[in-house]
């Protein structure tokens, strides 16, 4: 019982609006197109918005994504 109330206050804790009223969440992997016109973050390396992508697919962390201005695929997300 005791672990599942820490469990439980802990997530409290860290989803609390005192990060400056943003919840934190652990930052996952999104793809993105290195080409020169890309705009998008994408969930997944096979998505239907990656396939015209003039250069390579890559693996960032979603933050690494929003500090370089890219918005979240329409067709994925």
């Amino acid at each position: 019982m005791k672990r599942i109330f820490l469990t439980g206050l802990l997530t409290f804790m860290l989803l609390s609006p005192s990060t400056g009223g943003q919840i934190t969440v652990a930052d996952r992997t999104v793809y993105i197109c290195t080409g020169g016109y890309s705009k998008r973050y994408h969930s997944t390396p096979d998505c239907g918005g990656l396939n015209n992508c003039k250069g390579d697919i890559k693996a960032i962390s979603l933050s690494s994504a929003q500090k370089k201005g890219r918005t979240p695929c329409k067709i994925c997300f």
